[in-house]
């Protein structure tokens, strides 16, 4: 069992967790998310500074204290904590309460590296390009990106960036990059360069058509009184919200109603995706739209 940490301790904490993930860290930082007073939040620069003094360089004109060359983390980081907080601006906290839930499912947890996560949130947040080593389901490749976002799919952490030597906008699995350095090469594409980012998709999903209980799946579904729901996706991730809902994509609703319970009602609408012809259940992989 964990030993509950000071009330201090937890500051210095958030401080290296700031300069690991962010790359640097100010006053206003610690006073917003540790709710503490201006006093305070100095107090813990300065205990932070003298415990760890090859960490940090403060920097005069930002007002902040950076991530020095030498910084080594201070302390253990939970980098999926880090990716929920700057992806969604989330915090998860235990709170000591008699619990009545499973404590886990067995499942495949995606790998992820806190030296690999910290290049790739430092990347975005300072806007900065990355050098990686990058394994994907057909090669292992050292490439340039330019991430810009974050996001969740088919179970696994990715970014949105700008691939360097394909001239284009992809999607990577974090945990398929297997190296990460930060380059001097300029950051010249931007979110608002990526297209299919910036460009809405309408995905009409419905209960399976031939599901033997489409009434009793339309209500456990929240569709109660409507057979058709339109979800709002950005073209880029279309195809990972299809398949994380088990939507069967296919002409004819030929995939399993019990396995997939909703079914694509505007397929001749999206055929031109790419991240939906490459990734959904009923579309033909092609392998050049994949990362």
């Amino acid at each position: 069992m964990r030993c509950v940490e000071s009330p201090q301790t937890k500051r210095l904490r958030l401080i290296d967790f700031y300069l690991c993930f962010f790359g640097k860290v100010n006053r206003s930082d610690l006073i917003q998310h540790g709710d503490i007073a201006v006093a305070t939040a100095s107090r813990s620069f300065n205990a932070y500074k003298e415990r760890f003094p090859d960490n940090t360089v403060f920097n005069e004109s930002l007002r902040a204290y950076m991530k020095s060359a030498s910084f080594s983390p201070a302390f253990e980081h939970d980098p999926e904590a880090a990716l929920r907080l700057i992806a969604w601006g989330q915090e998860l906290n235990s709170i000591p309460v008699t619990t009545y839930g499973v404590s886990s499912f067995a499942t495949v947890l995606d790998s992820l590296s806190i030296d690999i996560v910290s290049q790739v949130t430092r990347s975005i947040l300072n806007k900065h390009c990355i050098s990686v080593l990058y394994s994907s389901s057909t090669s292992t490749e050292t490439r340039t990106l330019t991430p810009h976002s974050l996001f969740k799919g088919l179970g696994a952490w990715h970014i949105r960036a700008w691939d360097s030597k394909r001239r284009k906008f992809l999607c990577f699995r974090i945990s398929r990059i297997l190296k990460a350095e930060q380059t001097d090469c300029s950051y010249d594409k931007t979110i608002e360069d990526d297209t299919l980012w910036n460009r809405d998709v309408v995905l009409s999903v419905a209960p399976h058509s031939k599901h033997e209980n489409r009434n009793d799946l339309a209500i456990d579904l929240g569709m109660e009184g409507q057979y058709v729901r339109n979800i709002t996706s950005n073209e880029a991730l279309a195809g990972y919200v299809l398949n994380d809902l088990h939507v069967d994509c296919t002409p004819n609703a030929s995939l399993p109603p019990h396995a997939f319970n909703l079914q694509l009602m505007n397929r001749h609408e999206l055929e031109h995706v790419d991240s939906i012809r490459a990734l959904v259940p009923g579309f033909i992989q092609n392998k050049d739209d994949k990362a």
